[in-house]
């Protein structure tokens, strides 16, 4: 269960603090006039959750390029497979390499 305090203590604590959340595996809330407004947690943690945003904002990315994939399907059903595929496939770069451009995701050269 996560440990409450105010920010003065997480200031006149924080080496406490530290190891606090290290072997007890629990987040401290950081709260200032009674708001929180920071975590404390030990790193392996905050690892975990970093590699689960980071997978969900990949679903969401690869969700948006196949209905993007699809919006150019139907809009261009006399196309054969093949050719539909090509176009799709077209789009989806040029919506990447624009994504890339300002800043939305990161090229990871694979």
């Amino acid at each position: 269960m996560p440990k409450i305090v105010t920010a003065t203590e997480a200031k006149t604590n924080f080496g406490a603090m530290l190891d606090w959340t290290v072997t007890e595996k629990d987040p401290i809330i950081v709260q200032s006039h009674g708001q929180p407004k920071a975590v404390i947690m030990n790193y392996a943690e905050y690892v975990r959750l970093a590699d689960i945003s980071e997978k969900e904002r990949r679903q969401r990315a690869l969700a948006e390029m196949e209905a993007l994939r699809e919006r150019v399907r139907a809009q261009n059903q006399d196309l054969n497979d093949e050719q539909a595929d090509y176009l799709a496939d077209r789009f989806v770069r040029e919506v990447v390499q624009d994504m890339i451009a300002e800043g939305k995701i990161q090229y990871e050269g694979a």
